[in-house]
């Protein structure tokens, strides 16, 4: 189901005028801010937000995320060049642009491990709305064993240790391992 449809469905359920879906954690650019070491840091971690914040050069304030969609937003996430760019041609997401994917998306998508799966996940935005993906995507970054969900570079569950620390790292860890050595 394209995000079109999925709007109308939600406007003749509801009987309302809708914007865009409600979906805080289902980013312009297709990532699931769920699997965010700082978002996942904001909510649960203040000593890895520290840290994280230390390894930046940035204040914890100036790090902290509750997600794409939110008003309180990380550094990084606050000067997304496709964040503008989607609401300025009226996009949920990049991938309902006429453009897509750009040169610039293009290279941002391959640039780091954690944005692998991107066009995949776009594709399932649009063809099962937001609701029904961010719904969906937890699972392909929680730990097999006691289910938490992991940011995309958790080798091991933080919460039990389990290796791989989610499906997603199992399908990409010697990416990642490359990525994490060279930083």
């Amino acid at each position: 189901m394209g995000l079109d449809r999925f709007m109308a469905e939600e406007r003749m359920e509801t009987g309302r005028e809708t914007q865009e879906p409600s979906n805080p954690l289902v980013a312009v650019c297709g990532l699931y801010c769920g699997a965010c070491g700082v978002y996942l840091a904001s909510q649960e971690d203040p000593v890895r937000l520290e840290r994280l914040a230390a390894k930046l050069g940035q204040s914890v304030e100036e790090t902290r995320c509750q997600g794409c969609r939110s008003d309180a937003r990380s550094q990084h996430c606050q000067s997304c060049e496709f964040t503008a760019c989607a609401a300025s041609r009226g996009h949920f997401v990049c991938s309902e642009c006429k453009d897509y994917p750009c040169a610039p998306f293009v290279q941002f998508q391959t640039a780091c491990p954690h944005r692998a799966e991107i066009p995949a996940d776009m594709a399932q935005i649009l063809e099962l709305g937001p609701a029904q993906w961010e719904a969906r995507i937890p699972e392909r970054y929680a730990c097999p064993v006691c289910k938490t969900v992991n940011a995309a570079y958790d080798l091991a569950c933080r919460h039990c240790g389990h290796e791989p620390g989610s499906p997603f790292v199992a399908e990409h860890e010697t990416r990642i391992r490359a990525f994490l050595d060279q930083a």
